[in-house]
């Protein structure tokens, strides 16, 4: 990617360098021939308009007329309708009487003015020739020629000039690319290295943030990413450390009790029933928390079971049926304030679970002869359900804390009453997947109250219309 960079900005630098040596010489070249073409088109046109009053075209009639005109510098060569020369201004190798078969004195001869200039480097040649008019008709060619090495001479300078001042520019440039294609290079290296210690798992690794280009963009979005694997990675080792925690608890109780009903001997069918009961209550509680990891890894997986319509009302009053043994047992009374019609889309199966694990908590985490209010309402194209208790609440501190994994207020409550620290965080994870917001309220030795909002379907119908 170096190489291409750098190649890119010397096709560059190199391209305007061109296109700057060949501009300016090329206007300067172009300005010369015009004011060559002006002066020498003028003269012809004079020596032509001249030549057009004699009454015959003669070596004698032609040399009579140059000679009252002042031909200067440059040469003049005036030929009849034959192209036969009939006067040469050139003194030394004069070419009167020889034939000038060239494109000036044959396109003079058709009627046309005429002119070339071209640049050999070492001077500027150019002629312009007209016609001889007598009679209406082309009698004989004027030709004007004029070589300038003076002006080539400049032109030649400022082409060199040009170029040299084009050489250290482009080694000047070609430097100046290298660096700045290996700056570069070097930040895309850096990002690869830590996009490479990312990748074999070492999240907490960060790419240095410097500078205000896309280069530093990028990077503070690889961190961002790599903080979410980091904490992604850690939620990861707690749960598995947790989890590995919570299992081995029950496990541990079932060995001893295995281990304590094969090694008696002689033990009363009394003591083995309580010994079988406590198993079973222990297998009970490691098939609740297998269940509630498999809904987690299933919400964690982004599967989950279709959403239809739900009638949030029927859910709570069926949670409430079911839950109203656990609550008499504890002396737990349960109010519903129910409003009929309060339809959301979501599953049903994960909707009742919303409904049954907040009023199972609060039915759990009560005091004797306490109360659980459940109220329910559509307003403003939001169902909204409050589940409020008289129970112990929760500390401050820990509010914040209550929907992450394996977390336990009152750790040893919780295990006493056979919590896995998995419910609240299925209830989070289960509202936020069906568009729902999930709040909680807490003072200590007076209550907690959760609030659980979802979008109702009357509001969906109408967004969807």
């Amino acid at each position: 990617m170096q190489l291409k960079m750098a190649m890119v900005y010397i096709a560059i630098v190199i391209g305007v360098l061109a296109a700057l040596n060949y501009y300016p010489v090329s206007v300067s070249e172009e300005f010369v021939f015009q004011s060559k073409q002006d002066a020498l088109s003028a003269r012809a046109e004079l020596y032509s308009s001249t030549m057009s009053g004699v009454d015959e075209l003669t070596p004698e009639t032609a040399a009579h007329v140059m000679s009252l005109l002042d031909a200067e510098e440059t040469r003049v060569l005036v030929t009849d309708h034959r192209m036969r020369v009939l006067y040469d201004s050139t003194q030394g190798q004069s070419l009167v009487g020889s034939l000038a078969l060239l494109g000036e004195t044959r396109a003079a001869l058709e009627g046309n003015d005429y002119f070339y200039a071209e640049n050999s480097g070492d001077a500027i040649t150019s002629v312009a020739s007209c016609p001889i008019m007598i009679g209406g008709v082309p009698a004989g060619a004027v030709c004007v020629y004029d070589t300038d090495m003076s002006r080539a001479a400049l032109i030649a300078d400022l082409r060199r000039n040009f170029r040299g001042v084009s050489v250290v520019v482009l080694v000047i440039g070609v430097g100046i690319c290298v660096i700045i294609s290996r700056i570069f290079g070097r930040k895309i290296s850096e990002l690869l290295e830590t996009m490479r210690t990312v990748r074999d798992g070492d999240y907490a690794c960060r790419a240095e943030e410097r500078g205000d280009d896309e280069f530093t963009y990028l990077a503070k979005e690889l961190n961002a990413l790599s903080g979410h694997f980091e904490a992604v990675e850690n939620m990861r080792r707690r749960f598995v450390s947790d989890a590995s925690h919570e299992l081995k608890t029950p496990l541990a109780s079932i060995k001893l009790l295995a281990d304590s009903m094969v090694q008696s001997d002689d033990v009363p069918a009394d003591t083995m029933r309580e010994f079988a009961m406590d198993i079973a209550e222990e297998t009970e509680r490691l098939d609740r928390l297998a269940e509630r990891m498999l809904d987690i890894t299933r919400i964690d997986a982004g599967v989950a079971d279709p959403a239809e319509t739900v009638d949030l009302t029927a859910a709570v009053e069926r949670a409430g049926r079911m839950l109203e043994p656990l609550a008499a047992q504890q002396r737990i009374r349960i109010e519903l304030e129910l409003e009929d019609g309060c339809d959301i889309f979501a599953s049903e199966d994960y909707a009742y679970r919303v409904v049954f694990n907040l009023i199972e908590n609060a039915i759990k985490y009560n005091r004797p002869e306490g109360e659980v209010r459940v109220y329910l309402y559509d307003k403003d194209g939001e169902v909204t359900l409050i589940i409020q208790d008289t129970g112990i609440g929760i500390p401050a501190e820990d509010v914040s804390r209550v929907f992450e994994r394996f977390y336990r207020v009152d750790k040893a409550r919780s295990r006493a009453e056979g919590g896995s620290g998995l419910g609240l965080s299925i209830v989070y994870d289960a509202v936020r997947r069906y568009g729902g917001n999930i709040t909680v309220e807490s003072e200590q030795d007076v209550g907690t109250r959760f609030t659980v909002v979802f979008p109702s379907l009357k509001r969906r119908e109408g967004a969807e219309k």
